[in-house]
């Protein structure tokens, strides 16, 4: 009898990475694409221009709220992420009233870890090369055990984020294989899961005053570790396991006061008033709500713009994007740098135009490398994934 596996060889594992960045899947929802691709422009948009700002000056551009706080971008990365693995556990939960917690970190290792620490091990060698002393860094051990979100940020850039979802993705599976047997019907999650939402946000205010004295004190050495530590900051993650749970449910909101637009709005008026209140307390749950909002708009309500290919191409390289821009910036700063030299009216009248360069360089440097991981990485371990987990 012919089976499928068999014919999947060494060799087909590397092929058909392009066919495959070229043809979305089936059910793939556009609208997800786009918030990806926004996300990881947010986040590369503030590190270049800080690092722009800081060798020629700050522009309009780099003032701007977005560029300048572009760290919102892992905050929506948080929701996609909480969205996408919840929407896997809730489908399982529904149909087995069980989860299968080994299973589950296997395929999300199939494709997390390989490109992980394949750039690990990049990082690491280019140290060993360099000369440069990575004793502060205790030589990454933290990178290896996704603790880098509470212990010396290890040696790759970035990874704090990725630890914090990849401890949610070894709590949640846990979590619901002890409580899926108790709880009868999606809906019943859902409380638990806005009380973990609150939860998480009185937390961080019971610190901000253990360690301040005072409630409306702003503090910003207190506010990076409230930032790095999972604990304190899952406030995305949590919302995209909620809205997952609304979607596998197949519920939609009663009231005529909870339509998709309605609940922007409302989130759009939460975030003015708590960031006036006490913002370092609020952000995270304030972005939670926001984007948790804006991210049920797009699937009650499908946004024509983001069926372009180009936002599905983005999406697939985003990971591979997230984990080597960074190291690109001082070499798309230097490209500008060589610009200003040979046209310096660019950087005398028009540091605008400059900054947004520098950012469009970026992108395309750090696509064009993710597309090479793609195809040499990443896409082979997806397949290999469909041999070993059959799908």
């Amino acid at each position: 009898m012919d089976n499928p596996k068999a014919r999947l060889t060494i060799s087909s594992l590397f092929s058909g990475s392009l066919v495959d960045l070229m043809h979305p899947p089936q059910g793939q929802i556009p609208y997800l694409d786009g918030l990806r691709t926004i996300a990881i422009l947010l986040v590369i948009n503030g590190h270049l221009s800080g690092q722009f700002a800081q060798a020629y000056g700050a522009n309009r551009y780099s003032h701007l709220p977005f560029v300048a706080d572009g760290w919102i971008g892992v905050d929506l990365f948080f929701i996609l992420s909480g969205f996408f693995i919840g929407g896997q556990l809730w489908k399982e939960v529904r149909r087995t009233r069980n989860v299968n917690v080994g299973r589950f970190i296997l395929r999300r290792g199939f494709r997390i870890w390989p490109l992980y620490f394949f750039t690990f091990l990049c990082v690491f060698l280019w140290h060993l090369a360099s000369g440069q002393s990575m004793a502060d860094k205790q030589y990454g051990w933290s990178d290896i055990v996704f603790l880098t979100n509470y212990h010396n940020r290890g040696i790759v850039l970035g990874s704090w984020s990725l630890c914090t979802e990849e401890q949610f993705y070894i709590v949640t599976p846990i979590a619901l294989f002890i409580f899926a047997s108790h709880l009868p019907q999606l809906r019943n999650f859902r409380p638990w899961l806005w009380a973990l939402l609150i939860s998480v946000t009185l937390l961080r205010a019971a610190i901000w005053i253990f360690f301040t004295g005072h409630f409306f004190v702003h503090d910003t050495l207190l506010f990076a570790p409230l930032y790095y530590a999972s604990i304190t900051h899952c406030d995305g993650l949590i919302m995209g396991l909620i809205i997952a749970n609304l979607w596998a449910a197949n519920e939609q909101p009663r009231s005529r006061f909870a339509s998709p637009g309605l609940l922007v709005l409302y989130g759009l008026a939460i975030t003015v008033v708590l960031n006036i209140v006490q913002r370092e307390i609020f952000d995270f749950f304030v972005l939670a709500l926001l984007f948790g909002a804006f991210t049920w708009l797009g699937l009650q309500r499908p946004i024509a713009i983001f069926n372009s290919r180009i936002f599905y191409w983005i999406s697939r390289l985003s990971f591979g994007m997230y984990l080597n821009h960074e190291y690109m910036i001082p070499f798309a700063v230097r490209c500008i740098g060589g610009i200003a030299h040979s046209m310096p009216a660019l950087f005398a009248h028009f540091s605008v135009v400059a900054n947004l360069l520098g950012v469009a360089l970026l992108v395309l440097f750090s696509a064009v490398v993710s597309l090479v991981t793609f195809c040499c990485v990443e896409h082979p371990f997806l397949q290999a994934r469909k041999v070993v987990l059959g799908h």
